[in-house]
């Protein structure tokens, strides 16, 4: 059979397409191994930082200030560990000037592209304000604030209640209140201030009309709080909250959570 040119032709068009191909896939796959490669890198070198840390972890058996001296030694903004039982959340806690400088700084303040559990940069870092917001990346694994994950299954949120928060002078224990899904700019729950009862009432309010899910004594203007919240799944912008608040100080003369001082104007 003769071959005519119309053959080569259609020959050629078909091994410039194999090739093409065969291109597009290698490309595939070696974005593929990076990609894998970049997740690992990221996960390895949030534990790696962490088990720099962990040695320094507060231990009220060998004394809170001693940890925490050498902490701060290490980073002065370090100003707490906070621990939620039966997750990998077991982080120090970092303070910036603002709420980006620890997006991609570990706690030592080194670079880091899965940042640090920071202290929103308005709440007084001795933990002493009615509201106060802890935030950390989401990442994968159940790294960081990962872990929040797992409070939007209702029987995880409703058996696993209880967390720690050490600061240098004392332990605060944490009682999970009621779990969100919030917009980032969400003008209440984001909020720091709130400097009265009539305001604070405005912030339950608007954490139960947000919660998927909410257990124990319903939240008053009297409870001290704080707010854990990382990127959800759900969408760009969407943001999981776990509420806590704060049943035990060993700082409170009382031995309850209440240990910021009320305004004149309430």
């Amino acid at each position: 059979m003769e071959r005519t040119p119309e053959y080569y032709l259609t020959k050629g068009l078909d091994m410039v397409v194999n090739g093409v191909a065969a291109v597009i896939f290698l490309c595939c796959l070696a974005y593929a191994g990076y990609a894998l490669w970049d997740n690992w890198s990221i996960l390895d070198g949030s534990e790696n930082a962490l088990k720099t840390m962990v040695e320094y972890k507060p231990n009220e058996a060998e004394g809170l200030s001693y940890n925490f001296s050498q902490l701060m030694a290490m980073n002065p903004d370090v100003c707490g560990w906070v621990v939620m039982d039966h997750t990998g959340i077991d982080y120090p806690i970092v303070q910036g000037e603002d709420n980006f400088e620890y997006l991609d700084k570990d706690a030592l303040g080194n670079p880091e592209i899965s940042g640090s559990i920071f202290l929103d940069c308005q709440n007084n870092r001795k933990f002493t304000d009615p509201y106060m917001v802890l935030m950390g990346h989401h990442m994968q694994a159940g790294k960081m604030f990962g872990d929040l994950d797992k409070y939007s299954d209702e029987t995880f949120f409703q058996k696993n209640t209880t967390g720690k928060i050490y600061l240098p002078d004392r332990v605060l224990d944490l009682e999970t209140a009621a779990f969100l899904t919030v917009d980032a700019y969400d003008k209440y729950i984001y909020r720091i201030q709130w400097d009265n009862v009539s305001e604070r009432q405005e912030l339950l309010k608007r954490i139960y009309e947000q919660a998927q899910y909410t257990r124990g004594e319903e939240l008053t203007t009297e409870d001290q709080m704080v707010a854990l919240s990382t990127c959800s799944t759900s969408g760009t912008n969407a943001r999981h909250v776990l509420i806590c608040r704060i049943v035990h100080s060993s700082a409170s003369e009382e031995g309850s959570g209440k240990v910021y001082v009320e305004t004149e104007n309430e």
